[in-house]
């Protein structure tokens, strides 16, 4: 069993529920029924925010601790180039907690959803294609 692998499943749940708030994102759809689409963020806040805690908190330390050069440079460029995602989510969390304050503006709530998604899916992309693989390696 790869090191990862607990990540790995997290960033499969995370695919999971993009998958089924991505087609929802439509204002209309969203003015109309914004406490449907409340109940697929919060388990995105959910699972996204043990996701990241776990990783900040285990993986990136890790990382940066181990002997392999190539790992604590590419967990040190990970985290430079992503360290905000856990600033801009709690952000993103605060505006949007629920249905009230979605329908108060589905449009801001469309594209900064869309904007969320976008770094969160580049952020998983990234793990996957590198710094996971490198850390399986030298574990």
């Amino acid at each position: 069993m790869r090191k990862t692998e607990h990540f790995r499943k997290h960033h499969d749940d995370l695919r999971r529920i993009v998958s089924r708030l991505e087609p929802m994102l439509d204002p209309k759809s969203v003015a109309a029924d914004p406490a449907s689409v409340s109940r697929v963020v919060l388990d995105l806040f959910g699972k996204f925010s043990i996701h990241l805690a776990i990783e900040d908190g285990t993986l990136y330390p890790k990382c940066a601790a181990h002997a392999d050069p190539a790992l604590r440079r590419t967990a040190a460029e990970f985290q430079s180039e992503m360290g905000s995602l856990s600033l801009r989510f709690d952000t993103y969390k605060k505006a949007w907690a629920g249905p009230l304050a979605i329908g108060r503006d589905p449009g801001g709530f469309v594209t900064a959803t869309r904007e969320i998604l976008g770094l969160l899916k580049a952020r998983v992309e990234r793990e996957e294609g590198r710094l996971y693989d490198l850390f399986d390696k030298a574990a």
